[in-house]
């Protein structure tokens, strides 16, 4: 079979195969732009393509990554748009390209569609070479970025079939006590194995699966594509970034132990290592508010993890840190909402004491949030009246507090804090 009938027969499959989905809650805008979805492998960027292109009329899907067609080059893909001209001669095409990270100036093409043929292009990928930052640089003002992350805990209930329960919009404004103890029951799971679409679906494997995960990461995302030599510190480096999870992290001590240990890395090597891991959405370091830029760039990280399930994994502690792994599924359902770190999300802290996450809209301060997994009397100045005094300070009367399944207002010295269950914070606007 010759290349052109390789593209083509490629082309009937996928257009031919009947693929049962489950819904996702991520909407993609109508833009003539190249609409590019983003986020680490294996969080349901492909899926997300495929059902968009089973619903649209002429258009083609195809996957890069074929081994049919390797090695995949430029003239592959002009190849791919020419045969698929051919297939639909009267007809504006749309196309979906999977896994368009394969071709090495694939923008080239997708500018001339865009721009000067004005075709609709949906493009996905699993490598850092596909991050926003760098579609945006490639496909400058014809581009538009969709981020895709693991399963909210609302998307985690309605894989697993259950559908309404987190909700308490019925009739009588409440859940009967089966309703409760049955999200008590997955969001324990939630918290400790994450969202991985496969992880939820297939609970019997899901450590080996999250640690195949990141070993894909690490190896094709960040190994393969930056040319990193020695991989044992790098690994090291991302399991110490995983163990300090929601604390802070200074990368010179990091440096300074790992030297310690007899590990050679110097502190410019981790500030890359860092800068990979964040290119490829495992670890996003989020860093202190200050009025002062050079200030909080300055200061020290808070690392968060892409997915719970990789705490899990690397956890050297014998049993969970629940408050920990609140937070960091705090932060990521933070993320989803579009809040960035570092550009509208930080943590604050000063002489009254840290808050874990400070939102800024049109640079004012909108909100305060805290996370604690249980409130109670032991914990209460510490977790409310300090949140108080700070949202006087930075003159911020919205606050929160996420706990595990607690719900009240709290009226203290004036100001109300919002105590918001985790498993109804995706209903809650932020």
């Amino acid at each position: 079979m010759n290349d052109k009938n390789v593209i083509k027969s490629i082309i009937k499959e996928y257009s031919q195969k009947d693929i049962t989905l489950n819904e996702r809650n991520i909407s993609l805008p109508t833009t003539n732009k190249a609409l590019a979805v983003v986020g680490i492998r294996r969080s349901g960027k492909t899926s997300i393509l495929m059902k968009l292109f089973k619903e649209t009329k002429d258009a083609i899907f195809f996957p890069l990554d074929d081994d049919r067609i390797f090695p995949v080059t430029l003239e592959t893909l002009r190849e791919i748009v020419k045969v698929s001209k051919e297939m639909y001669p009267n007809n504006k095409i749309t196309f979906f390209f999977d896994e368009i990270q394969e071709i090495d100036n694939f923008e080239l093409i997708v500018k001339r569609l865009v721009e000067k043929e004005e075709y609709k292009v949906y493009l996905t990928g699993s490598s850092s070479k596909l991050l926003s930052k760098e579609i945006a640089t490639q496909l400058r003002g014809r581009s538009l970025t969709v981020e895709v992350f693991p399963l909210s805990f609302k998307e985690y209930l309605e894989f697993k079939g259950i559908k309404g329960i987190n909700k308490t919009n019925t009739e009588f404004d409440v859940l009967t006590e089966q309703e409760h103890a049955t999200i008590i029951y997955h969001l324990e799971n939630y918290l400790n194995y994450g969202g991985f679409p496969e992880v939820v679906l297939e609970e019997e494997n899901r450590d080996d699966i999250l640690k195949n995960y990141l070993d894909m990461v690490i190896y094709k995302d960040i190994v393969e594509r930056y040319g990193v030599k020695n991989t044992d510190s790098l690994r090291l480096f991302l399991k110490f970034l995983i163990n300090s999870n929601t604390k802070k992290v200074s990368i010179n001590k990091l440096a300074n132990t790992f030297k310690s240990m007899g590990v050679k890395v110097s502190k410019n090597t981790l500030y890359e290592y860092l800068s990979h891991l964040n290119d490829s959405y495992v670890i996003f370091p989020l860093k202190k508010y200050s009025h002062n830029l050079k200030e909080s760039s300055l200061s020290l990280m808070k690392s968060y993890i892409i997915d719970n399930g990789f705490i899990n994994i690397y956890d050297f502690k014998n049993s969970p840190d629940s408050g920990k792994y609140l937070e960091n599924a705090v932060f990521l359902e933070l993320r989803r909402r579009g809040l960035v770190e570092n550009q509208n999300i930080f943590y604050y802290e000063d002489n009254i004491g840290e808050v874990d996450f400070l939102v800024k809209r049109n640079e004012h301060i909108s909100k305060l949030i805290n996370v604690c997994y249980d409130l109670n009397m032991d914990n209460y100045d510490i977790e409310i009246k300090k949140l108080v005094k700070i949202g006087k300070k930075v003159k911020c009367d919205e606050l929160y507090l996420i706990t595990f399944d607690q719900e009240d207002e709290i009226n203290e010295d004036g100001f109300i804090v919002k105590l918001i269950p985790f498993w109804k914070l995706c209903d809650i606007e932020i």
